[in-house]
């Protein structure tokens, strides 16, 4: 059986000291140690939710500039068509009017040269007459030899 004496109390004042000591010197710094531990696993939770914020937020911004990216590039492909058809169309008409011009002195200037050619024409015929002319004046023969000069003068002039 028990028995109840000084011994006992003392053993039980010596595991309540015990205890105490174990509880000051043990279990407070494991448990600071474990709610440092927990303070900085919270951090990092934190930090952690922060960053996948950022990450997230970044992400949308990168997302937003890419949409814009492809308007500014949507918007400058419509531009360059634009420009492209007018420059064409400029072009096409400069080439039109050039032609035109083209035309227009190949006109004039084989008006001038067809001019130019019916009046050395006309000159070398009134050369020719006048020559046919003193031609016959010279010679004061009869009417089939001034039929012979005439069919000569002719043919000649064919020539």
């Amino acid at each position: 059986m028990l028995k109840v004496d000084i011994n006992l109390l003392f053993t039980v004042i010596n595991l309540f000291l015990l205890f105490f000591v174990i509880w000051k010197f043990l279990f407070k710094p494991v448990k600071k140690i474990i709610a440092k531990r927990q303070e900085e696993v919270n951090a990092g939770y934190a930090e952690a939710e922060k960053a996948k914020a950022d990450a997230e937020a970044a992400k949308a911004s990168y997302e937003e500039q890419l949409l814009k990216a492809e308007e500014e590039k949507s918007e400058i492909l419509k531009d360059s068509r634009i420009r492209a058809a007018k420059e064409y169309d400029k072009i096409i008409a400069d080439a039109k009017q050039s032609a035109s011009d083209l035309v227009e002195k190949a006109k004039k200037d084989a008006t001038e040269e067809s001019d130019r050619i019916r009046k050395k024409a006309g000159e070398e015929l009134g050369d020719l007459v006048s020559k046919a002319a003193a031609k016959i004046a010279l010679t004061k023969e009869d009417p089939e030899a001034d039929l012979r000069l005439y069919d000569d003068f002719i043919s000649k002039s064919g020539e």
